[in-house]
């Protein structure tokens, strides 16, 4: 059977059609198949993520003695070395959220680590985008973790247990977004001047 030459013209462009960039495709192209011009870039994102900024807030908590966040035992302060594990793991959640978001925001591209190409407000713009898809995801995952924890949706108001726990969690939230930003921006910004000088990096 053959066809007439409307019809092959238009089998031979489907696969130019599936092959066409759409926002949804350069979406979730970004998590499938990110640009990662610094191989080693992701695995210091996530010691800073996960090790540095959470072991500073352990230790800014036990500086100020403030109180002990949910996922740290209470008993922190009293058991050699139990808070390892805890600030470990809390940390590599942590850690996937500003993942993601870096992944999102494209910060693994050149443009986003070097500030020769765009200059220092694209990388400290790309920081913030990513900063702020990671903030998003964290919060999903508190709402989440309470919605487990309840078995229900809850609102402030309701009893004071429940609105001591949701204080927590905002303050939690708040401390987690408060050391991870400071963190990861100044190491970013320092591989950004070291890479600026053509020195090696400290990380």
């Amino acid at each position: 059977m053959s066809l007439d030459p409307e019809e092959e013209y238009f089998l031979q462009d489907i696969p130019a059609m599936y092959q066409t960039s759409t926002p949804r495709n350069e979406v979730i192209g970004r998590f499938l198949s990110p640009v990662i011009d610094d191989d080693a870039l992701p695995l210091s994102d996530v010691l800073t993520a996960s090790v540095v900024a959470p072991s500073l807030q352990v230790f800014w908590m036990g500086m100020v003695h403030a109180p002990s966040p949910t996922w740290l035992p209470n008993t922190m302060w009293l058991e050699r070395g139990a808070l390892v594990f805890p600030t470990l793991l809390h940390g590599s959640g942590l850690a996937c959220c500003w993942i993601a978001g870096a992944l999102a925001a494209k910060a693994y591209t050149k443009e986003a680590i070097d500030p020769t190409v765009e200059g220092y407000p694209t990388v400290i713009w790309t920081i913030l985008k990513a900063g702020a898809f990671a903030t998003g995801i964290l919060i999903f995952a508190t709402q989440l973790d309470l919605l487990a924890e309840f078995g229900r949706y809850v609102q402030p108001g309701e009893s004071e247990a429940t609105d001591l726990r949701l204080l927590s969690a905002v303050v939690e939230i708040l401390n987690d977004v408060v050391f991870e930003a400071s963190t990861i921006t100044a190491f970013r910004l320092l591989l950004a001047v070291s890479t600026e000088r053509n020195t090696p990096s400290l990380f």
